[in-house]
């Protein structure tokens, strides 16, 4: 693994790979075994952050990943874990107002066994709840030394801008990253302005699915493998990766069309095509083999006219 790379202003610094927890430990597999032997093999490929949500698995993510870490120094590694997805059918079991909030970090916390965490998201705006009561909520968490920094995810800019000016106001601690879904297949992060706004206001970006859910390796060019996650969609309760196939078509065949032609692997031209562009990418994996593969894009070799080529695809094209 590379040098660690900086978040935004702050003085955080994550791995250039994040381990996510997604769809894979607590979803696809619910066995302690499984989850150990994901996060050994992060870990032996220089893996340093770890991100999960207590709506992942409902909660056996969190319960399984931390299980998972106790065997390694807490000083030594980078967890972040999100609050306001809904997780139940009651009022107060969504959102990001006081309430949820407080509770769903204590129940995270007991899940995940550790005494503090590393970056807590607030998952998912919230328009019902007013952005300065969302902000000292946070930094009361970050106060009380159970997290270290807050987070912002899949937020709209206008909410982003008004979160950054009530900070400015109040002179409150700022999120120091926004994670956003990010690859070559859904870019709309760059289309909405969401990466201008980070890159000026020095907020970290992390990008989950930078694969599109294993779209732009062209494992599916000419079936689909019965391990995939296609395939696995009635077990996973998941059926959005045929979706953003048939959404993304004409990208997701010029990007594995390039590809072909330049003999480049898929998975680590998706990898440095997120890279390149300032943002972190999160990965999820079904085995440390695939995890290996994923992690082997940071050394791997791409010429300059692959990257001429896939990026002349015009975007009034998707």
């Amino acid at each position: 693994m590379k040098p660690f790379k900086r978040v935004g202003m702050s003085g955080l610094k994550l791995s250039q790979i994040t381990f996510g927890s997604a769809l894979t430990i607590g979803t696809e597999d619910s066995g302690k075994a499984f989850a150990q032997m994901m996060i050994d093999g992060a870990w032996d490929l220089g893996i340093r952050s770890f991100d999960t949500s207590n709506n992942y698995g409902m909660g056996m993510a969190e319960t399984l990943l931390g299980h998972a870490l106790k065997k390694y120094p807490r000083e030594e590694f980078v967890l972040a874990t999100k609050g306001s997805w809904p997780i139940g059918s009651h009022t107060y079991h969504q959102g990001l107002g006081r309430k949820h909030i407080l509770w769903a970090f204590d129940e995270s916390m007991k899940r995940l066994g550790m005494e503090y965490v590393d970056v807590y998201y607030a998952h998912r705006y919230d328009p019902e709840t007013p952005m300065e009561e969302v902000v000292r909520t946070f930094n009361r968490l970050i106060n009380s030394g159970r997290i270290l920094y807050w987070a912002t995810s899949e937020w709209p800019l206008a909410a982003l801008v008004e979160c950054h000016e009530v900070c400015n106001r109040l002179g409150l601690e700022k999120p120091i990253l926004d994670q956003f879904i990010y690859s070559y297949a859904i870019n709309k992060a760059d289309i909405n302005g969401v990466r201008a706004f980070c890159q000026a206001e020095g907020v970290g970006m992390l990008g989950f699915a930078p694969l599109a859910q294993g779209l732009l390796t062209g494992k599916y060019r000419e079936s689909i493998p019965p391990e995939s996650r296609i395939a696995k969609s009635g077990q996973l309760g998941y059926d959005k990766t045929q979706k953003i196939y048939e959404q993304n078509k004409a990208r997701i065949d010029h990007f594995s069309r390039v590809c072909v032609e330049h003999e480049v692997k898929g998975s680590h031209a998706a990898i440095q095509w997120v890279l390149r562009r300032g943002v972190l990418p999160v990965l999820g994996a079904s085995s440390p083999t695939q995890l290996k593969e994923n992690v082997g894009a940071l050394d791997s070799e791409i010429p300059d006219d692959f990257w001429v080529e896939v990026d002349a695809f015009e975007v009034d094209k998707i």
